[in-house]
């Protein structure tokens, strides 16, 4: 039997952890990766769980990357490449281009500037940080969920949808 805390995502065990403080260097060093590796300009942001303190999350870091024209990706992905990410493309999100890093579980997620999903997702850590009766009520959820579902992660995420969703409507 897998302990509550435990996910399985594709027949690897993923866990459900407490928030870790070392996830906002972990993050600051993708990022200055990143920006040290990409030729053009881009903005990088922390997003999801492991953006916000005191929230469980699975471990992996997300960033959000912001470039003004996302054509001009293609001639430059070769460099995010290089650090170890893989190319996934849209990956099921028009308008993204996503890439993930499995040695250090990483997603970078890039949008051009004024896509909605850019606020969504920054609008998701900014309403979250800070407001201790979210964060409590969000653990509840994913522990809760987690436990039910603990080899089942589709079901899982779309069971908490609905906070995340009355989340967005907070601005």
């Amino acid at each position: 039997m897998l302990p509550a805390s435990m996910a399985i995502e594709d027949s690897r065990i993923m866990y459900l952890y407490p928030h870790n403080d070392a996830w906002k260097s972990e993050f600051e060093n993708e990022k200055d990766a990143i920006i040290s590796a990409y030729t053009g300009d881009i903005d990088i942001f922390h997003i999801g769980s492991t953006a916000v303190r005191g929230l469980y999350a699975k471990d992996c870091i997300d960033l959000l990357g912001v470039v003004k024209d996302i054509s001009t990706l293609s001639a430059l992905k070769q460099n995010i490449i290089k650090l170890g990410y893989s190319h996934k493309g849209e990956y099921g999100i028009p308008g993204r281009e996503y890439f993930s890093k499995k040695q250090r579980k990483v997603h970078l997620h890039i949008f051009q500037s004024g896509d909605v999903n850019i606020e969504k997702h920054l609008n998701f850590v900014r309403v979250m940080q800070g407001n201790p009766e979210l964060i409590t009520e969000l653990n509840q959820i994913k522990q809760e969920l987690h436990a039910k579902y603990p080899r089942d992660k589709d079901t899982y995420q779309n069971e908490k949808e609905f906070f995340y969703n009355r989340i967005n409507k907070v601005r």
